[in-house]
C-alpha cells in the first residue's frame, strides 16, 4: 500500500462539515472577546461572512455607570479571522449623560464600503435610544477631507445632519455632525 494513502487514509473518509468549522471558530472568538472584557451584543451572519459585534466594558465601573463606548466588529470568514485591525467605534457620554460625543470610526481600507460602519454607527444610536439621550455630536476632521462626500452621504443615510466649514483648508476641523432624536415642534 501506498505510504501517502495510508497516513491519509481515515483523513479521506471523513470530510470537514464547514458549517461546525465556522460555528467553532465563531464560538472560539466570542469566548476569547469575553475574556477579554468585551459584551458580544450579537453575532450577524453573512452571504459570506460572520460578524461579532461586541463592547467593551470595565470590570470595575458599572455599566450604567461607563462613560467610553467602544464597540467593535469580529470579521469572520470562512477562512477564520479577517487579518486586520476590526472595525472600531470610538465615543463618549458627556458629564450628565444626556449627549454622546463621537469620536471617531476606524477601519482598514479594504474593509470600507461593507456596511461595518453602518452596524457601527446604528449600535451606538441604539444605545442613545436605549439611554433615552437624544443627541449625539461629532466633527469631521481635516485628514477626512479627501471622502468628504463619501462621509457626508454615510452620516445622512444615519440622520444626521452635516454641516460643511467654507474655511476648509486651515482648520482641523472641516465640519460637525448632529443626530437629535428628539421630537420636532
Amino acid at each position: 500500500m501506498d505510504i501517502l494513502k495510508q497516513l491519509f487514509r481515515n483523513f479521506n473518509s471523513s470530510p470537514l462539515r464547514r458549517k461546525n468549522d465556522i460555528e467553532e471558530i465563531l464560538n472560539n472568538h466570542t469566548e476569547s472577546l469575553k475574556n477579554k472584557g468585551f459584551e458580544v451584543v450579537s453575532v450577524i451572519p453573512k452571504e459570506k461572512s460572520s460578524l461579532i459585534l461586541y463592547r467593551h466594558f470595565y470590570d470595575d465601573i458599572p455599566k450604567e455607570e461607563e462613560r467610553r463606548i467602544f464597540l467593535g466588529i469580529r470579521v469572520i470568514t470562512r477562512k477564520g479571522k479577517k487579518l486586520g485591525r476590526d472595525p472600531m467605534l470610538n465615543a463618549f457620554f458627556n458629564e450628565n449623560f444626556t449627549s454622546i460625543s463621537l469620536e471617531d470610526i476606524e477601519m482598514e481600507k479594504e474593509l470600507v464600503n461593507q456596511g461595518y460602519g453602518g452596524i457601527l454607527l446604528s449600535t451606538l444610536i441604539d444605545i442613545a435610544k436605549k439611554r433615552n439621550i437624544n443627541r449625539i455630536s461629532g466633527w469631521i476632521s481635516n485628514v477626512d477631507g479627501d471622502h468628504w462626500d463619501r462621509l457626508e452621504h454615510f452620516y445622512k443615510n444615519h440622520n444626521f445632519e452635516v454641516i460643511r466649514y467654507e474655511d476648509r483648508e486651515n482648520n482641523r476641523k472641516i465640519g460637525d455632525i448632529v443626530w437629535n432624536n428628539a421630537p420636532m415642534s
